[in-house]
């Protein structure tokens, strides 16, 4: 067996130990990069995952908070189909002269489907948007239960 991958599987190894074995099979670069060679880190995030979102239920709405900071209202967009809501966005880079060393935050556009706990339609929804949270609310729909014969 050859040398460099053993060296690589031990390499692989530890970092299962260290609980990072997953995201490293998963990213893109491979053990033995040069952390040098990439002058700005990047934070992963799940493709469709931004942005984050809340869901809650009360007895009388569904309410779903979503965080978008940075955004302005006139650059997001919100569309609903039964019980997926679909948002879509852009999120503009500050314009800052420099060397950027490091970027988390994310810029330019995104799109995510949520699946709704409970179906609805655009004319019930309400949404505003105050400091970076889209807050999103709609009635519940109360079905009465229904009796089904077996035969």
């Amino acid at each position: 067996m050859d040398m460099d991958k053993i060296k690589q599987w031990i390499e692989m190894t530890q970092q299962y130990q260290n609980g990072r074995f997953w995201e490293m099979v998963f990213e893109d670069n491979p053990p033995g990069d040069a952390l040098e060679d990439q002058p700005v880190r990047q934070a992963k995030q799940k493709q469709g995952s931004y942005p984050n979102t809340d869901i809650f239920l009360t007895d009388r709405d569904v309410i779903l908070l979503l965080e978008i900071p940075g955004a302005i209202r006139e650059d997001i967009a919100l569309s609903v189909s039964g019980s997926r809501l679909t948002i879509k966005g852009v999120l503009q880079a500050p314009m800052i002269n420099g060397v950027t060393v490091q970027t988390e935050r994310k810029y330019g556009e995104f799109q995510r489907i949520i699946d709704l706990p409970e179906p609805t339609e655009s004319k019930d929804i309400h949404a505003r948007f105050e400091n970076g949270l889209l807050i999103i609310t709609y009635p519940r729909r109360y079905v009465r239960e229904e009796t089904i014969l077996i035969r």
